[in-house]
């Protein structure tokens, strides 16, 4: 099951490399005071590299916002974003999003060093610049055409973050779908999502794995097969996906992550798995609220009708250890979720920095409608988290560009 850090950490992704975007274009400081200011690149490089430090993430912040000297500054952001510390890893990874395509001719010494480790290197900083990696593209199909599992597995962590300009691997892609390492066929099935209805040429591979996978493929691939969409085939996907959802004839259960993913899958598929609504339903009311949270959200997409769906939610916003995967999934729904506005502001005081942030998120996803919030989000601007904060000025700017 994902984690309800994992899904702050998405956010978190998210929110620094908008804000370290707004720094770079209006020269104003993103986390306060910005006291890291008159020191020179080379010592934000040291700073960055410095565990002990108390300004480490804040340096490495400031490198994407003026990395000086690239050939310099790109190494040192390359190897932080391999670091095992998520805070660590995701700073750099901002960072590297932010350069952006200049920073990709800065890896090749890794990818050039032809070992795993300068393999692993290059390939979480070239996931983090995004589609300014497809300078690389034949490289990494050599990685997912490579005897060795784990260098496939660069070359699909890769390929990640580079949108639809990885398209040009699909072949490549879907045979990691049947790849021997289940891990690998989980990261092809994470690529071909971004791909939507042009995944098509992958549907037989996707029936193969979500017939005979294991229960992570399984619901990977019954993800992407929503994703497509319908097709030309003879294949009713709706139909399939919702069966996927039933108890198994052998009596295995259905993991939370794979009911999960299967929901995302007719999510995708919108109105067109309406057929799927009973089932669908059946999970409002299940024992596991993680999936609860998962079919509100499923039922929002394929009936458009927010109601319903609230109704779980308002319920799960004021559980505790459900509130923070709620208000990720609220967030999601936009204006839509505005009826959910007054417990979702709750979370606003929360003592978790990572609720208060993903809860100033779903607020200003909502638009003006939920202006009045204006001021509880105004008070987090000097919020102690500077990631709650990067969020409260975010909110703040939608909630005044829709007014």
């Amino acid at each position: 099951m994902r984690s309800n850090f994992t899904g702050t950490l998405v956010a978190i992704f998210v929110l620094v490399g908008i804000y370290s975007a707004y720094q770079l274009g209006t020269g104003k400081p993103v986390f306060g005071q910005d006291r890291l200011g008159t020191l020179s690149e080379a010592e934000l490089r040291t700073a960055a590299e410095d565990l002990t430090s108390r300004d480490q993430i804040d340096a490495i912040f400031q490198l994407g916002v003026r990395p000086g000297d690239l050939s310099q500054t790109v190494p040192v952001l390359a190897k932080l974003a391999t670091i095992h510390n998520e805070m660590i890893k995701h700073a750099a990874d901002s960072s590297l999003q932010v350069i952006g395509e200049k920073a990709a001719e800065h890896v090749r010494p890794f990818m050039e060093e032809n070992t795993t480790k300068g393999y692993r290197i290059a390939c979480s900083a070239l996931r983090a610049i995004g589609p300014g990696s497809k300078i690389y593209i034949e490289e990494l199909k050599d990685l997912l055409r490579d005897d060795n599992p784990v260098h496939r597995k660069c070359g699909l962590y890769a390929l990640q973050g580079m949108g639809l300009e990885a398209q040009p691997a699909m072949e490549e892609i879907i045979a990691c779908v049947l790849d021997k390492d289940l891990n690998n066929q989980c990261m092809a099935c994470r690529i071909l999502e971004n791909f939507g209805a042009d995944a098509i040429d992958a549907e037989a591979a996707l029936l193969e794995v979500q017939k005979n996978g294991g229960p992570s493929t399984r619901g990977w691939a019954a993800l992407c097969l929503g994703a497509i969409g319908p097709t030309s085939s003879d294949v009713d996907v709706a139909d399939l996906l919702a069966k996927q959802l039933q108890p198994r004839e052998d009596g295995r259960p259905i993991s939370p992550i794979e009911q999960q993913r299967i929901l995302t899958g007719l999510g995708y598929l919108g109105p067109e798995a309406t057929k799927a609504l009973p089932t669908v339903r059946e999970k409002l009311s299940g024992r596991n609220q993680f999936v609860q949270g998962h079919a509100a959200f499923a039922l929002w997409k394929i009936t458009g009708d927010s109601k319903e769906a609230g109704d779980v939610f308002r319920r799960l916003l004021n559980d505790s250890s459900m509130v923070n995967e709620a208000v990720y999934l609220v967030g999601k729904m936009g204006p839509d979720a505005v009826s959910l506005a007054p417990t979702v502001a709750k979370s606003l005081n929360s003592s978790l920095p990572a609720t208060r942030e993903l809860a100033a998120t779903a607020l200003g996803n909502m638009g003006s409608s939920a202006s009045s919030y204006m001021p509880q989000i105004k008070g987090l601007l000097n919020d102690e988290d500077p990631l709650v904060r990067m969020a409260a000025r975010k909110a703040m700017q939608n909630l005044k560009e829709e007014k």
